[in-house]
């Protein structure tokens, strides 16, 4: 992140405003009131706990919950503030069950370094330079059949998704070739002339070019991988807007006694993208910054424990991983892969101070961990959070939080160190 947008604190922050209503009263011997996650930034909300820590409370048997909140979080590469408004609504089917669904009503996806971002290489997306836009210059897997990294000038024709049949842009080129078919590759397939050799239809990007013979350029600071932001890998807009991006359903269930003294047991959920790369309107929805359009969409599970240290303190455990499936596309009547998504894994840890019943002071610290077989990621991120904040509840059925989020390994200039690897590249210039 640069320095310069330290200033401005609240792109730092989740401003979490959660509103609950819940069917029945909780006991008037216990201070602490029940509330639903809130979630986003990784965590899916909906079960009661905290703001993004599950804790062992469920809803008793005809209880309901209905909540809505606004969200605000950073994420990098690209220095990407997102915000989000996700509705939730659990219903407790037995004293220690209960089941959920929360969908993201809205989402606002704000890229302060597109450069950093292969998405907006792609042969439909700009970048800056100067007063005006146009396509910048990338690596790409060469078109046909070959397998070497090649270079795309700056300046490439617009060429719409899917893609294929669009003219490859490099003067050094005779004659002018086109973008090719995909073709199967490993976990993802691969896409000759717009991804990278890495597999997949996410470039390597070029930040820095020169000069060289006969005025033609060479790429000088580059990467043959892609680089890509996990929660909108193929956003092309610096403010992106959309609307129900996701559905969620679930279920918490406590495993033991309900009067003993700690709580553990398991969640688990189903998640559902409505927008994929099936066609160009559910494509563009993606490079909107709606999500990562998995067409299997995800699957989460979740052990969480907790214990009532004192009467005005409780301390929540959460351990979850979170299984993604493949994002595909339809290129010229054939279905590729785009992307393979790195699986999560997430832990997190909670404290949450019931004063009294109507005031919660709240504490949480969280990571997020991209695992398992993946698309490569040049400045690949894993995220670690922390929450402090507060609920108040003017009733025992009614209340409100605000919490202040904060991420602790931002990419700014202390993140990159001065080591240097090297990749081959082969390009064409023009010899007169």
């Amino acid at each position: 992140m640069k320095l310069a947008n330290k200033a401005f604190i609240i792109t730092l922050v989740l401003l979490t405003l959660a509103l609950t209503a819940t069917a029945q009263l909780r006991s008037e011997k216990d201070d602490r009131n029940q509330a639903p996650t809130v979630g986003t930034g990784g965590p899916v909300g909906g079960p009661t706990g905290l703001f993004t820590v599950y804790d062992s409370s469920t809803l008793r048997k005809g209880e309901y919950t209905l909540s809505a909140a606004l969200s605000n979080y950073d994420r990098d590469p690209g220095n990407v503030d997102i915000s989000s408004v996700p509705l939730s609504f659990q219903v407790g089917l037995s004293n220690k069950f209960e089941m959920f669904f929360t969908t993201e009503a809205y989402r606002g996806v704000k890229v302060n370094n597109p450069q950093n971002l292969s998405s907006f290489y792609l042969p439909n997306s700009n970048l800056r330079f100067g007063s005006g836009f146009t396509r910048p210059a990338a690596i790409v897997l060469e078109p046909g059949a070959g397998n070497r990294a090649v270079y795309r000038p700056v300046g490439a024709p617009f060429t719409q998704f899917p893609y294929v049949g669009g003219t490859f842009y490099n003067p050094a080129i005779t004659p002018t070739p086109t973008i090719s078919q995909p073709r199967v590759g490993g976990a993802a397939d691969m896409f000759p002339g717009v991804g990278s050799v890495y597999g997949g239809l996410l470039p390597g990007i070029v930040l820095r070019t020169t000069t060289i013979a006969n005025g033609a350029s060479s790429p000088s600071s580059f990467s043959t991988a892609p680089i890509y932001l996990a929660d909108a890998p193929f956003i092309n807009r610096e403010w992106g807007q959309s609307s129900f991006n996701s559905m969620v359903v679930g279920f918490k269930w406590r495993l033991n006694k309900l009067d003993a003294s700690w709580g553990h047991g398991v969640s688990a959920f189903y998640r559902y993208y409505a927008d994929n790369g099936g066609d160009f309107a559910g494509f563009n929805q993606m490079q909107r910054g709606s999500g990562p359009g998995s067409n299997k969409g995800d699957i989460g599970v979740n052990y969480f424990i907790d214990a009532r240290a004192t009467k005005w303190a409780n301390v929540s455990f959460n351990a979850g991983y979170v299984y993604t499936s493949k994002i595909k596309g339809s290129f010229g009547g054939g279905e590729f892969v785009m992307l393979d998504p790195a699986d999560e894994l997430h832990l997190s840890v909670g404290i949450d101070f019931p004063v009294n019943k109507f005031f919660q002071p709240i504490l949480e610290f969280r990571s997020l961990n991209y695992v398992g077989g993946h698309t490569v990621n040049a400045l690949e991120q894993d995220p670690i959070d922390g929450l402090a904040g507060f609920r108040i509840f003017p009733r025992r059925w009614f209340g409100f939080g605000f919490a202040y989020r904060h991420n602790f390994n931002q990419q700014d200039l202390g993140w990159f160190d001065d080591s240097a690897q090297t990749n081959r590249l082969f390009f064409v210039v023009q010899c007169l």
